[in-house]
């Protein structure tokens, strides 16, 4: 619109004695104008089917919260077609849109690496139909000790129940590297564990109390400190190798649905 045709129309808009007298709004022109448009219906719910509702990245249950986001974003040309949308949580969405390159802390989500995670997830649902979508097992961390030389953390763990049926009782097996330094309170641990070639300490603790749908059950590092607790050490010598390989493994088996298994990268449980 030019110059002269803008004032114009502001002078009509104004009216005589300056009232607003109605107001004209030139429709959205996608061909000439910069306009944001949403994945097709179709592609958003073909896009969390494949992913069972869960993140991409953290495999975490989103339910209504989940996101499909563009891998490529729409301002550098993303289409949006299914071969360029993933699902995330509203954790992981966050992470991937934001990011400072003028203050680069930490590693950005390259469009590569978005792909390779939601190609990486799509691979297991294919592979697991009948894993409940329903059954969410959270993992995450909350820092307890930071010094130059070592950082703590406590390992955080939940479960909800998004099913319609009660489970009634459950059992999780947590594996951590064998490289890892650690102190646990009310699970059994075991020692060099072989798991695909890798070497761990598993975890295991178990309950038989039942689980009502839309209940959340608080598994470890829950407040009042120890009962139970899983901690572990990161030094440079345990980042270095976990560098290298290192993931944090688990499996969540309840009385009457399949095993949940699932992993995240040691990296992504640290702040050294």
């Amino acid at each position: 619109m030019a110059i002269e045709a803008v004032r114009e129309e502001v002078s009509f808009l104004l009216g005589q004695g300056g009232r607003l007298r109605r107001r004209l709004t030139p429709a959205l022109d996608p061909t000439t104008r910069n306009v944001r448009m949403p994945f097709p219906t179709n592609i958003r719910q073909e896009a969390i089917v494949r992913s069972h509702r869960r993140c991409c990245v953290c495999h975490e249950f989103g339910g209504r919260s989940v996101s499909v986001h563009h891998i490529v974003q729409e301002a550098d040309g993303g289409p949006n077609t299914l071969e360029n949308a993933i699902c995330l949580c509203l954790r992981c969405h966050a992470e991937a849109g934001h990011f400072n390159p003028r203050h680069p802390l930490g590693t950005k989500y390259s469009p590569a690496e978005l792909a390779a995670h939601r190609d990486q997830w799509w691979a297991h649902c294919a592979s697991h139909p009948h894993e409940p979508i329903g059954l969410a097992l959270d993992i995450s961390y909350k820092s307890v000790l930071r010094n130059s030389d070592v950082h703590r953390y406590r390992l955080l763990v939940s479960y909800t129940n998004s099913t319609s049926t009660a489970q009634d009782g459950w059992k999780v097996q947590i594996y951590i590297p064998s490289f890892v330094p650690y102190v646990q309170c009310e699970f059994d641990a075991y020692e060099d564990e072989a798991l695909e070639g890798d070497r761990y300490t598993e975890f295991e603790t178990q309950s038989h109390e039942r689980v009502f749908p839309g209940e959340t059950v608080k598994i470890a590092g829950s407040d009042p400190f120890p009962y139970p607790s899983i901690e572990y050490e990161i030094t440079s010598l345990v980042y270095h190798s976990a560098l290298r390989s290192g993931d944090v493994r688990w499996r969540f088996y309840t009385a009457n649905a399949p095993v949940i298994e699932g992993s995240r990268r040691l990296s992504e449980l640290h702040e050294f």
